[in-house]
């Protein structure tokens, strides 16, 4: 039987996510040597080299990837097992992870991370972009907390509906579509800029029984099937491309009026847009994790 040290572990698990002995030590705060020694003790314990050297950084070797999936059950179980039933954000010391696009990113985390800088000083945040592997980040703990839209989300997640986000059209100010109401015919009529479905929102597909976990892409295509003008992957590049181009593009409402772009129009186009449902997704084992209530709450309030 093999006993092991759980701060081992946590440097193991660490060293897996992120592939790197700096980033795993910034991340656990301990230095690259103290994560090495550690890695020795865990080569030596058990009789395999579990990380080696590539052109992009560690990689796992068959065993390492074998006992990836236990180690970061059994430090989920445990954390939970010994979390506080009670969590006061003034003296607590805990790191977030959430996935979000440039949509949340620019209108939520700059609030977000001032607002605990006051009331929550020892909470710090990692934000990641939404990529192909979020479902198996929100079953394995890399992601605590994933905003965006999503749809057919699994019954091993929850979803917390946050608002409706309407999605409208904009032009640069001073267009010709900016003057008065615009008819689907003058909007057809137009090159459009396309935003791809990869950023802030994206198809998102999970294989297995569990069903589909979609993200909505907030991306219009020639109503004609031309192809568009241009194509860009997310609504901040957008805005920017319209601002100095004959194009429009259909991006988030708050986005536009929120962040007062001076030299974008948004057109007035009865019945033209539409919207999409914005929501949080956490993995349900943290249902009761009195920490990512804080935080869910918090975002509520924030967005409110």
């Amino acid at each position: 039987m093999i006993e092991t040290d759980l701060n081992l572990l946590r440097v193991f698990d660490t060293l897996y996510e992120e592939r790197s002995v700096t980033r795993a030590s910034e991340r656990l705060g301990l230095t690259q040597s103290a994560v090495s020694h550690a890695l020795r003790r865990l080569r030596d314990m058990l009789d395999d080299p579990l990380f080696v050297r590539a052109a992009r950084g560690l990689q796992p070797t068959p065993r390492a990837i074998e006992i990836a999936p236990g180690v970061r059950t059994g430090l989920d179980q445990l954390r939970s097992a010994l979390a506080p039933s009670q969590f006061d954000p003034a003296i607590a010391e805990r790191g977030f992870t959430l996935a979000a696009g440039s949509y949340f990113c620019a209108l939520l985390v700059p609030k977000l991370v001032a607002r605990t800088r006051v009331t929550a000083p020892g909470i710090s945040f990692r934000i990641v972009p939404q990529g192909a592997q979020l479902l198996s980040e929100l079953d394995e703990s890399v992601v605590d907390l994933a905003l965006g839209a999503f749809s057919r989300v699994p019954p091993r997640l929850t979803a917390q509906p946050l608002y409706r986000e309407e999605l409208v059209w904009i032009a640069a100010a001073g267009h010709p579509l900016s003057a008065g109401p615009v008819s689907t015919e003058a909007l057809e009529a137009q090159p459009r800029l396309r935003i791809a479905p990869a950023r802030p929102f994206e198809a998102l597909r999970s294989a297995g029984p569990q069903g589909d976990l979609e993200r909505h892409a907030i991306a219009e295509s020639d109503a004609a099937g031309r192809t568009p003008a241009a194509t860009v992957y997310d609504a901040l590049t957008a805005i920017a491309t319209v601002a100095r181009t004959d194009q429009i593009a259909l991006v988030p409402e708050r986005f536009v009026r929120d962040r007062g772009h001076e030299a974008i129009a948004v057109l007035d186009a009865p019945g033209q847009a539409h919207g999409i449902e914005l929501s949080m997704l956490w993995h349900s084992k943290f249902d009761a994790d009195a920490g990512l209530t804080w935080l869910r709450e918090t975002i509520v309030d924030i967005l409110r």
